[in-house]
């Protein structure tokens, strides 16, 4: 008997979904069994992949962790394991950039299993349909009252709603080691902060499954600005759309989703690959990971439609935004930087501050912590 062991994040979305597929799997393969563990939202976003890989087979990733991955020697290049052909296969149905985003050093260390991104979702019975301009959102937030709109800013996803916002305004280039360009980021921080004074205050403790988990039992119509969670849309209390941009047209937002990658560790690397490969099949994606409640990577499921009837509609409602999606910087020294940020100017806005000190503050933790990891 081969057993392998996985780590993905509590959800049906995550762990839920995986366990259901393995227990599929191990019932036409009788001679391997996967088991998975679980860790918080907030664990997956913040928690070393190289501290994982050490103690599982398979591990579910953030891509901003490739780098860090990488430099650690935490993972197998999927190339020494896969062929060419699954590996082209996969580019060439990723949703978005999904794929490309486990892409670094000339490797691939992880496929997408998972394809999210920021989008916006209402009650259908309290809007007839989401704004599609920020202009148009802040005069929806100004009509509703306070208490039934949430933008998910806890201290991650504070900093995730910042970036969504100055890669709507800055293109590209916005971005590097000294930290945000502030003619893009002032701009983007003052939208921020003009969101924030008309949504319930509360918005600053939640990430988007407590938002969205919120919104489902009724208790709020609207988030402009919060990650899709196709749990949500399933029964038709959740509708999702597109991000709203600065003039209606689509445009991208942050890149979330999930990676599932194989542990330089793992003991059975081929059966591990062999799993992989079916997780992220067209077949599987579309068939058993979505009935189970996972949010599939493989673009053939997203633009499935009976695939996208089952979901209220969740996957042609927000395709636009995931294909125009920015992918976050894989260096060894993001993710650090984006939770020391986050630290750092969470309390800053919860206090009251302005959209210069959130910019001024971001680059000097930015250029820091370059410094002290990547000098």
């Amino acid at each position: 008997m081969t057993v392998l062991r996985g780590m993905a994040w509590g959800h049906q979305r995550g762990v839920g979904c995986l366990r259901e597929v393995s227990a599929a799997y191990a019932r036409r393969h009788p001679g391997v069994r996967v088991s998975w563990d679980s860790r918080s939202l907030r664990e997956f976003e913040d928690v070393p992949i190289v501290e994982l890989a050490a103690r599982y087979d398979l591990i579910a990733m953030d891509h901003p962790y490739v780098g860090q991955a990488h430099a650690g020697s935490a993972l197998v290049p999927l190339e020494e394991l896969l062929p060419e052909s699954f590996l082209a296969q996969q580019r060439a149905n990723s949703t978005g950039p999904s794929f490309a985003s486990y892409t670094w050093a000339g490797s691939q260390w992880a496929v997408a299993m998972d394809a999210a991104a920021q989008v916006s979702a209402y009650r259908p019975e309290a809007l007839d349909s989401a704004p599609t301009s920020w202009e148009d959102v802040t005069a929806c937030l100004k009509e509703l009252p306070r208490h039934r709109a949430l933008l998910p800013a806890n201290p991650t996803h504070l900093i995730c709603g910042l970036l969504t916002l100055c890669s709507q305004i800055g293109g590209s280039g916005w971005l590097d080691r000294a930290g945000l360009d502030p003619e893009v980021a002032v701009p983007a921080a003052e939208r921020l902060l003009g969101l924030l004074a008309l949504v319930d205050a509360r918005s600053l403790d939640l990430d988007p499954i407590e938002a969205l988990t919120a919104m489902s039992a009724g208790d709020v119509a609207y988030s402009p600005m919060v990650f899709g969670y196709v749990n949500y849309a399933r029964d038709h209390a959740v509708r999702f759309a597109d991000i709203p941009s600065p003039d209606g047209a689509p445009a991208g937002s942050l890149l979330g989703g999930v990676g599932l990658a194989i542990s330089a560790k793992c003991a059975e690397p081929v059966a591990a690959a062999r799993f992989l490969s079916h997780v992220v099949s067209p077949e599987c994606q579309r068939g058993e990971y979505a009935a189970a409640g996972g949010q599939p990577g493989n673009r053939a499921a997203w633009t499935d439609p009976a695939v996208d009837a089952a979901s209220g509609g969740f996957y042609s409602a927000t395709l636009r935004t995931l294909d125009r999606a920015f992918v976050r910087p894989r260096h060894i020294a993001y993710p650090v930087v984006h939770r020391r940020a986050a630290e750092e100017i969470h309390p800053l806005v919860r206090r009251g501050t302005t959209a210069g000190e959130i910019v001024r503050r971001f680059n000097e933790v930015c250029a820091a912590t370059y410094a002290e990891l990547e000098p």
